[in-house]
């Protein structure tokens, strides 16, 4: 696509529904997002725990395990996805994915206010499949269309609209008066929405000539890979997709780690009846944070598209290095709810945009199959490291009260985060090779 084909009145128009598109995905996953986690942290705690045998755990140990079986579900999700890719495209991918999540939605608000213990997992597991698969598609879609030339100073409005759809999400969520069954009744109508700004991208997209290289037709396979591991040969292959897929899958634990530590201390100094209220203020003051940081990056990215994507894509592992320090000499409510701030604030706005810019420069097949390979089965194992750091170290050190209910220790959650601050040195080594390799193919070098 040669940036002479795409005119200033294409960019804006594409841009306008791309940023509408991606802020309705996010809006419906942070209503999802609390949603799930509050019915989830009502069905256990200290008088009810969940059980496994002997085990005893606390809803926060308990959302380990629930996040631990989405290894299987990722590795279905790849292995739908590269099938899937081979045959649509653009907003066709975008139409399939968002048709499986409104049946799945309908399936739920029948069952959602009076919810069984198994509606409460499969719904938990629900929100994951649903951010997974959109965000697969957006993206995908995105990078087919934009040209390299154009990716740095476009991305940064068009996620814009991720971090926007975050705090619209978060902060209507905070409404009372309206039921769970309601909020996926509006959960359909937004989707069905995104349905529509789908198509119309797909329509301007068709004015938007996409040349595929000599270099992508060559690789593209003379014969046809299993689809559970065409993703992972293209990736093993590329140092560059290894230290892409590093960046993801160390984020992932740590997020996952601190989305623990978060949850754990949450659970241990805030009262049940205000478990709602106090998640959505977190998620809320994170989502917004990342707005305004997002609106001086995708600015600052208009003017100077020659900005080094190194810098920024170690703000975030700084950030939750910092943390992590914080909450190691203070492990109490305000520093545990500072790392989720942190972390929200970055991941979904400059992180976010630095890490999606990384596939521009590749070729068409890795950009569908490659990432759907990293940012789904490789982000799912990363959540699985964690849930079994996390599950270990706190459960060999949790207690009884006096009470006599569970409690979790807060020395656990404080060697958590020493593990943090190691996964991050390890995070920072990869952001330098994808940045000295991306400097590369600026240059026009392979």
């Amino acid at each position: 696509m040669p940036k002479a084909q795409f005119s200033r009145g294409k960019k804006i128009a594409f841009t306008v529904v791309m940023f509408l598109y991606i802020n309705l995905v996010l809006t419906i996953f942070w209503i999802l997002k609390p949603l799930k986690k509050t019915l989830f942290f009502k069905q256990y705690d200290g008088d009810n725990p969940f059980k496994i045998g002997p085990l005893e755990m606390l809803a926060s140990s308990a959302e380990l395990l629930a996040k631990g079986a989405n290894m299987f579900i990722a590795f279905l999700l790849v292995v739908f996805l590269t099938m899937i890719t081979r045959y649509v495209k653009r907003q066709a991918l975008t139409l399939t994915c968002m048709g499986l999540i409104v049946i799945m939605t309908i399936f739920f608000a029948i069952r959602i206010n009076n919810p069984s213990e198994s509606v409460i997992w499969s719904f938990y597991w629900f929100g994951d499949i649903y951010i997974s698969l959109m965000l697969a598609a957006f993206f995908s879609f995105l990078h087919d269309t934009i040209d390299l030339k154009n990716a740095k100073s476009l991305y940064g409005f068009i996620v814009l609209g991720a971090v926007s759809g975050g705090a619209v999400g978060s902060t209507y969520f905070m409404i009372d008066e309206m039921t769970y069954q309601q909020w996926l009744h509006v959960v359909i109508g937004i989707g069905l929405t995104i349905c529509f700004l789908a198509t119309c991208a797909g329509w301007i997209a068709k004015s938007i000539p996409h040349h595929e290289t000599d270099s992508e037709k060559s690789e593209t396979p003379k014969k046809k890979f299993n689809a559970a591991i065409e993703g992972a040969s293209l990736v093993l292959k590329s140092r560059y997709l290894l230290a892409i897929a590093g960046i993801v899958g160390f984020y992932e634990i740590t997020s996952e780690v601190l989305d623990f530590q978060f949850s754990a201390i949450t659970e241990r100094f805030v009262e049940e009846n205000k478990l709602k209220s106090h998640f959505s203020t977190v998620y809320a003051i994170g989502n917004i944070a990342a707005l305004i940081i997002q609106l001086g990056f995708s600015i600052f990215a208009a003017k100077f598209p020659t900005y080094r994507i190194h810098w920024i894509l170690i703000i975030l592992p700084f950030s939750i290095a910092f943390g992590s320090i914080f909450f190691i000499l203070a492990p109490v409510l305000i520093a545990g709810s500072f790392l989720k701030i942190a972390d929200s604030t970055f991941a979904y706005s400059v992180n976010q945009t630095g890490r999606e810019t990384l596939y521009n420069p590749l070729s068409r097949q890795k950009k569908y199959i490659a990432r759907a390979f990293v940012e789904v089965f490789v982000q799912r194992t990363g959540k699985v490291i964690a849930l079994l750091i996390a599950l270990l170290i706190p459960t060999l050190f949790n207690t009884h009260n006096e009470a006599g209910q569970l409690e979790t220790s807060l020395i656990g959650l404080q060697i958590l985060g020493v593990f943090t601050i190691i996964i991050v040195a390890l995070w920072f080594y990869c952001v330098k090779i994808v940045g000295n390799k991306f400097e590369l193919f600026e240059k026009g070098h392979d």
